[in-house]
């Protein structure tokens, strides 16, 4: 079956959750005009992404504020809603996904593998995430989750179509472009990371990344010796849809990624834990078309 989905690629400021909040959800406005059944925001996208001092001041648990709305939206729409923000569980700090159903229901992911700073900041998930759909079954990670073979090996054969949420960046100097010297191949990885997951997993995948203005802090010893690169989040959010299509990319700006992708939903069903409780186009902010 077909079905349109969108990939939302946005730039979020540090900690203020409501204007980030509104900004998304004029995006997600126009992705359920446009016709979209699944919309896929980036990483933190409430929050920001970077070494803030203390996230526990906009953190939520998984029926917070945020989340809730994001359910309403997805319920009234009759959309999946897939966004990244700042999970508060006891004394706990996650980078997690919610995945909100327009039967009412959420479940929630959390990031397995985290990265320089993170691991100072929030605690690792520990499984693996299949959210079933009417249409089939997603399989979620969020950002470096997708650099690991074991995350998309604990999704094959298991899910009909995967969702990634990131804020990935350049890894290279906003002002001059130079490539940092020891991580300046990633950058360009996040654009194409989704089109060979899409390949090896025979299923389509919908990646959303941050844009904007960040600066990138590269622990060498802890935190106490760092390097601080004045970067800009890499963009390239895309839909690919593996043997079908070529995919659909942005550029670094903020955009919404709509195509059409093809669901196979007829596969065997294997279980899989969760950490829950419970025609191409791309347009601009601006609604141009690309």
């Amino acid at each position: 079956m077909k079905l349109t989905v969108a990939a939302i690629q946005i730039p979020s400021d540090a900690l203020q959750v409501a204007a980030n909040l509104e900004r998304a959800d004029d995006h997600l406005r126009e992705a359920h005009i446009s016709g979209a059944a699944l919309a896929v925001l980036p990483e933190m996208f409430n929050t920001g992404y970077g070494l803030v001092p203390d996230y526990s001041l906009c953190a939520e648990p998984s029926d917070g504020p945020t989340v809730t709305h994001l359910r309403q939206r997805s319920q009234a729409w009759n959309m999946v809603i897939a966004a990244g923000f700042v999970e508060s569980d006891g004394h706990h700090l996650y980078d997690s996904l919610a995945v909100c159903l327009p039967d009412g229901t959420v479940q929630t992911y959390r990031k397995r593998n985290l990265v320089f700073w993170e691991r100072f900041r929030f605690r690792p998930g520990r499984s693996p995430l299949v959210v079933p759909t009417p249409w089939g079954r997603i399989g979620v990670a969020v950002c470096a989750d997708m650099i690991y073979r074991e995350v998309w090996d604990d999704y094959r054969g298991r899910i009909d179509l995967a969702v990634v949420s990131a804020a990935w960046p350049d890894f290279a100097n906003r002002g001059t472009g130079r490539q940092h010297w020891l991580f300046g191949h990633l950058g360009p990885m996040s654009g194409e990371i989704p089109g060979k997951a899409a390949l090896d997993l025979g299923v389509p995948v919908v990646f959303a990344n941050q844009c904007g203005l960040t600066q990138t802090t590269i622990p060498f010893a802890g935190l106490w010796i760092a390097e601080r690169l004045p970067d800009r989040f890499a963009g390239q959010s895309c839909i690919c849809d593996g043997r079908h299509a070529s995919p659909v990319r942005a550029d670094a700006n903020e955009q919404i990624v709509l195509s059409d992708i093809t669901i196979h939903s007829n596969r065997g069903t294997r279980p899989c834990p969760s950490t829950s409780p419970s025609a191409p186009a791309v347009f601009s902010s601006g609604s141009a078309r690309f």
